[in-house]
């Protein structure tokens, strides 16, 4: 992956989803149409080969790659 060219605004609609856990709720928080947060998080699938999110009747729930990252994270915050 380049990541010279990682888009980092595909950060903030994956922090939206992680948060919302629909992708419409969190377009609306961030500013963006439906379907403009379904292209950016397909972008962003792809970019990491996962699924990310998987549609559930209870919403978006995220498969285990972003909640590693946010335990990552987390920690790196100590």
């Amino acid at each position: 992956m380049n990541w010279a060219a990682f888009d980092l605004n595909l950060l903030i609609v994956f922090d939206a989803v992680m948060q919302e856990r629909s992708v419409t709720r969190a377009g609306s928080r961030i500013g963006l149409s439906q379907p403009a947060m379904s292209h950016a998080l397909n972008r962003l699938r792809h970019l990491l080969r996962d699924e990310l999110f998987v549609r559930t009747p209870e919403g978006m729930v995220p498969t285990p790659l972003p909640l590693l990252a946010r335990v990552l994270l987390r920690i790196r915050a100590f």
